[in-house]
Parts: structure tokens; C-alpha cells; sequence
């Protein structure tokens, strides 16, 4: 549905988005706005109140003769006469007591409520405050009130107060308000179309990605997602994929390669067989050879469970999840184990094994297959060492790593195939006429890589070719 798609959720979202930021940003723009008109009428108010003060100062040279004064009530009509032609204007002026001296505006001794002279008056801080009046005419109003009190010697003279509507503020903020009520659902309009376009400009290449996903089967792994120009996470995605794409195309190819070693090498020993059998099916034969037959077929039989137990071991080792029974090892007394048990074959061709072992390294593992590697690696050593020959290995640490060192003189491996050699099946030149499946080494590497380490081959010809094994200490080991 198009409600679920990305498109329509890309979209949404934004525009949710964009609506949140717009109502917060017209909240504060009207809240702002509501603020300066309100102070730029507390600031008129308190010019007028001001103003006032100063008629009445002009006319009233004494101050001191106070409320009760004839000359300083005197300039007080004076002044609020002139108030009394404007019939938006409310003017009142009040004595020291709070009792009313004269006033600009018939409805303001309704509209405006007593003053009462607080601490705040006292010390001279004017008040602002809103009022609302009873009728004004017909009609109910809203009025700004400003009360400020005119000090002599500490002591407050008269109290001037002037009151202005607020409907010229709330009509205002009404206009702006009607504007914000306009703007914001054609905003929203077009924030959804912006969005929209935006959104299918944004995810066009993930289209185009996933065309090309649906094109590429077994048969064409090899074909690639054009990478975007931009730097941008379309592109991490476009590589991303393109990286998968080149395991998943070596992995197929590893596998078909693999198929092809383990017919290849299964075709061998059945093709004998069935020839030897075919042979000795043509005419009778006697006892003895019909032995012979069957003890050759046994041989055949024979490697070809030792492949299919290598490639089982190989499978194992490398699913996903397979856990392995992991323990404290000691290497040291792994090796001298393996060494004790591989020391006949290196006696038959008269080969000196050298050891230097330092006890106390220890790693996490599984002791079988570690042990499987060592012997591994220790019987190629002897089987491609010259008669009276020798092998060295060594155990030592180098920082948290344990390392295993088999040295053995010989041949030597040619420098084209060093990397080969841990291939499946792989089998260097002058290995091609022993025993064996080509899969030791492979079975090595993998179990090496389980246990989180690293093998390596080291060669020269005709002089001797050197595997290290590298292992992390226990407690550092996973």
C-alpha cells in the first residue's frame, strides 16, 4: 500500500515536522509581537504621564504648597482641560492621599478602580495593569492603566494616572493572527508537495538500486550498481551492496571450484575402481587375484574417506555457528604431545626436530583442533625435508600474542604459489606426487582464523620455508 511505502513516510514525517516548526515559530512571532505592542503603549503611557508632570511642574512653581494648594489645583484643571477635548483620552490626577482632583473623561471614575497607596507607590515604582471597564458607550472595553506617583522629599505629591484602549493592540494582533491562520495551512500545502518531490528526487537511486537488485541472479553476480556521484549515504548504500555483491560473486565461484576439486578427486579413485573391476568381471580369475583387486579398491576407499573426514572437518569448522569447546591450553604441552606422537616418521627419513618451547603461554581454545593444525603443519615439514634433515619449532610471546615457529630446510616453495598454498585442493609442484588432498593447510588456516589468529608462510628456495602461527594470550583471547 502506498501508506506504508517510504515515500509516503518521508513525506509525512517532513511535513509533521515542518507543521511543528511553523506553529512553534507563528507561537512566537505572535507572543514576540503581543510584547512590543504592549510596551511600546506602557512607553506612550509613560511619556503622557510624564509629559503631565511637567505642564503641571511649569505651571506650579511651589510643589510644596501639595493637593490642598489653590495654585497647584489650579494648573491641575489647567492641564486635564486640555485632556478633555479627546475622548480616547483618560486622564486622571489624584492627591497624595488617593483622592480624586480632577479627571479628563466622564466614564473614568467608573472605569478606573481606587489607587492604593502601597509600599510600591510609596517608593515611587509606577504600576501597569489592565482594566476592565463596565460600559463605555455600549460596549465593553479593555483599558491600560498607568499609574505613577510624583515624589517630593521621599513623600508623594499627587499621583498622575493615564489610561489608553488596548483595542488598537487586539485588532492588530487579530490581523496577524488571521494572517498566521492563512499562512500556515498553504504553507503546509506546499511543505507537502516540496516534500513529496524532495523525497522521490532523494530516493530515485535507491529505486534505480533496487531495479538493478532484482536483475542480478547466479548467472550474472558479476553485474554492479552505478555508483552515484554524490558523497552522500545513497552511495554508502550503492558500495555497500557492491561489496556484497563481489563476496557473494567469490563465494559462488570458491564454491563451484569446489565442486569441481571434489568431483575431480572423487572421479580418480572410482574410475580405478570401476576399471579394476571391469577387468577382473571379464574372465575368471583366481583367488589371489581377485585379492588384489579388492585390496586395491580398499586403498582407493581408503582416501576417499580420508577426503570426505578432511572436507567434513573443513564444513564444520567453517559454519556459521559452530561452536567450539573452548578450554585453557597450555602450547607447550600440546607441541610436546604432538611432537611425541609424530617423532616416528621423522626418525624413518633420519630428520633432527629441534624444539625451543616456553612454558607458561597460554590461549583459549579447543586443544583437538589446535593440535590438528600443529601436526598438520609438522608432518608437511617432514614429508618435503630432505633424509637427514632438519625441523625447528618454537614457542615464545611477543606482547599479548603467543607465537609458533616450524621452520624445516628443503625445496622450498616457489614465490608464485606461497599465495595458493592455503587454497582447497591447492597442491604445489613438488608436492603433486605425494599423499595427500591438498586440504591440510586449508583446514589450518580455518581453524587458526576460528580461534581469532593468523597463519603465515615465509620461503626460500632450496634452503627452507617457515609457517608462523600467531594466537592471542589468555585472558586476552575472546
Amino acid at each position: 500500500m502506498f501508506t506504508r511505502s517510504l515515500h509516503f513516510k518521508v513525506t509525512a514525517w517532513y511535513t509533521l515536522a515542518f507543521a511543528a516548526i511553523l506553529f512553534i515559530f507563528s507561537t512566537i512571532v505572535y507572543q514576540n509581537f503581543k510584547y512590543s505592542l504592549i510596551k511600546n503603549l506602557d512607553d506612550l503611557l509613560k511619556s503622557k504621564a510624564e509629559s503631565i508632570d511637567d505642564l503641571i511642574d511649569s505651571q506650579n512653581g511651589d510643589r510644596l504648597e501639595g493637593a490642598s494648594g489653590s495654585e497647584f489645583l489650579k494648573s491641575v484643571k489647567s492641564v486635564v482641560q486640555e485632556e478633555r477635548d479627546d475622548d480616547n483620552a483618560f486622564v486622571q490626577i489624584l492627591s497624595s492621599r488617593g483622592e480624586m482632583l480632577d479627571y479628563s473623561n466622564k466614564y473614568t471614575a467608573q472605569i478606573i478602580p481606587r489607587v492604593v497607596i502601597d509600599s510600591a507607590l510609596l517608593k515611587g515604582d509606577i504600576q501597569v495593569k489592565n482594566v476592565k471597564s463596565p460600559l463605555i458607550g455600549n460596549s465593553y472595553e479593555k483599558l491600560r492603566v498607568l499609574t505613577m506617583p510624583i515624589l517630593k522629599d521621599g513623600k508623594i505629591t499627587y499621583i498622575i494616572q493615564v489610561e489608553e484602549y488596548l483595542r488598537p493592540v487586539y485588532v492588530t494582533l487579530h490581523k496577524l493572527k488571521t494572517v498566521l491562520y492563512l499562512f500556515l495551512p498553504l504553507a503546509l500545502f506546499f511543505a507537502v508537495l516540496i516534500g513529496s518531490f524532495l523525497t522521490r528526487i532523494a530516493l530515485n537511486p535507491v529505486g534505480q538500486i533496487a531495479k538493478t537488485m532484482r536483475q542480478i541472479t547466479t548467472e550474472n553476480l558479476q553485474e554492479r550498481i552505478q555508483i552515484p556521484n554524490a558523497d552522500n549515504e545513497i552511495r554508502i548504500l550503492a558500495d555497500t551492496f557492491n561489496g556484497m555483491l563481489t563476496r557473494l560473486e567469490k563465494t559462488f565461484l570458491t564454491q563451484k571450484q569446489f565442486i569441481q576439486d571434489i568431483s575431480h578427486e572423487l572421479r580418480t579413485p572410482l574410475t580405478a575402481m570401476r576399471g579394476k573391476q571391469e577387468v577382473a568381471l571379464k574372465k575368471d580369475r583366481t583367488v589371489k587375484e581377485y585379492e588384489s583387486v579388492l585390496e586395491v579398491n580398499l586403498e582407493e576407499i581408503d582416501r576417499m574417506s580420508h577426503l570426505v573426514e578432511d572436507l567434513l572437518v573443513l564444513i564444520k569448522i567453517e559454519a556459521q555457528g559452530t561452536a567450539l569447546k573452548i578450554a585453557s591450553i597450555d602450547l607447550a604441552v600440546l607441541i610436546e604431545r604432538v611432537l611425541n606422537g609424530i617423532m616416528v616418521l621423522a626418525q624413518e627419513k633420519h630428520i633432527t626436530i629441534n624444539s625451543s618451547l616456553t612454558e607458561g603461554i597460554t590461549v583459549k581454545g579447543n586443544d583437538t583442533q589446535i593440535s590438528r593444525v600443529v601436526l598438520n603443519i609438522l608432518d608437511n615439514a617432514i614429508k618435503y625435508t630432505l633424509i637427514n634433515g632438519q625441523v625447528e619449532i618454537k614457542l615464545f610471546k611477543e606482547d599479548s600474542l603467543a607465537k609458533i615457529l616450524i621452520t624445516n630446510t628443503g625445496p622450498g616453495i616457489a614465490p608464485h604459489e606461497l599465495s595458493r598454498i592455503f587454497d582447497r585442493f591447492y597442491r604445489a609442484d613438488q608436492s603433486r606426487n605425494s599423499p595427500g588432498f591438498g586440504l591440510g593447510l586449508s583446514i589450518a588456516q580455518s581453524i587458526i582464523t576460528a580461534h581469532q589468529g593468523t597463519i603465515e608462510v615465509e620461503s626460500q628456495l632450496a634452503k627452507q620455508t617457515i609457517f608462523t602461527v600467531t594466537l592471542p594470550l589468555y585472558p586476552f583471547a575472546l
